[in-house]
């Protein structure tokens, strides 16, 4: 049955129009229904720019909005089977909002199970997500025609870039020295992206996005995929490992493997400037993203990604401290 709007909302979906909310959910009732699945016995998992649900064996991921999936089908397709990611079962467009069906995969989400691991276990993790995404860095040469230049938070042109330093100046309210050292750094980043080998980036290299069942078992949701530094992904791997969900810095096993890895394959020459001004845009974009939502108890300056961005600001770094001495 589809849900009323006097439901309880799915926290996934507080900053949705109520009704838009449960006609997605309906559209995702009847792609499951034609894959063998009951979306009523299937669970919410976790993803803001699709709705997810997982059970029945299979998984139906559809996008919140109108928008096209059908590059991401083509790239998951072509991914190296080393990547883990779930096998394709269907793919198409309801009412303009691109599905994909895929099989169930054994396992939790790694960001839903990160906080039940121990120390050990989730420096594990943090070494076997990066050998995951490695497969789809070494592939890159079959990839890079099935993947864009910019998408997620990784910016089309360097005005782009700048009209979002504009937009976080004009909620946050930086000093002249804030805004100085913000455009240097944007304009370090694209200056080093260009003179440094590309890669197809996994692009939200995040918790969320990969499963475990003892071990790192697959990569998910490639739908930001970029061609681009490999300080993209390494950026990400640096923050969800050292910092909290609601933004506090920690210092961990985790924390530290990330810093090490990033220390190994960050590029020898630029890879400073590409690594703090991709965690710059990182955090740029999660900006836009709580700008744009209108119902926030909290001041601008202390929300997370605020926060975050401000710490880049510092002469240390802010998570980033560790590379950047």
């Amino acid at each position: 049955m589809t849900p009323g709007l006097d439901e309880d909302v799915h926290p996934l979906d507080r900053h949705r129009d109520p009704a838009h909310a449960v006609h997605v959910r309906s559209l995702a009732a009847e792609i499951a229904a034609a894959h063998g699945g009951e979306l009523a016995r299937m669970r919410r998992a976790n993803g803001y720019s699709n709705a997810t649900w997982v059970g029945d064996g299979i998984a139906v991921r559809i996008a919140t909005a109108p928008s096209d999936m059908s590059h991401e089908a083509a790239l998951i397709r072509a991914l190296p089977a080393e990547i883990g990611h779930p096998e394709i079962l269907g793919a198409g467009s309801a009412e303009g909002h691109g599905w994909i069906v895929t099989a169930e995969v054994p396992g939790r989400n790694l960001g839903e199970s990160w906080s039940e691991l121990d120390p050990a276990e989730q420096r594990q993790a943090v070494h076997q997500l990066w050998a995951r995404v490695r497969f789809m860095h070494a592939a890159s040469d079959s990839l890079r025609g099935l993947v864009p230049a910019s998408g997620g938070f990784v910016p089309a042109t360097t005005d782009d870039a700048l009209a979002a330093a504009r937009r976080a100046d004009a909620a946050l309210g930086f000093s002249d020295n804030q805004r100085s050292r913000l455009r240097g750094l944007l304009e370090d980043y694209v200056r080093a992206a260009a003179a440094t080998r590309q890669v197809v980036n996994h692009g939200d290299l995040a918790l969320m996005n990969a499963l475990w069942d003892g071990e790192v078992v697959a990569l998910l949701d490639v739908e930001f995929a970029v061609l681009g530094p490999v300080e993209i992904d390494l950026c990400r791997l640096i923050c969800e490992a050292r910092v909290t969900e609601d933004g506090h810095l920690v210092d961990t096993e985790a924390g530290a493997a990330a810093v090490r890895i990033a220390a190994e394959h960050r590029d020898p020459v630029h890879g400073r400037a590409l690594l703090h001004g991709a965690a710059v845009l990182d955090q740029l974009r999660d900006l836009d993203i709580w700008i744009g939502h209108d119902d926030l108890d909290e001041p601008a300056e202390d929300w997370r990604p605020s926060r975050l961005l401000t710490g880049l600001l510092e002469d240390e770094g802010g998570y980033l401290a560790p590379l950047l001495s």
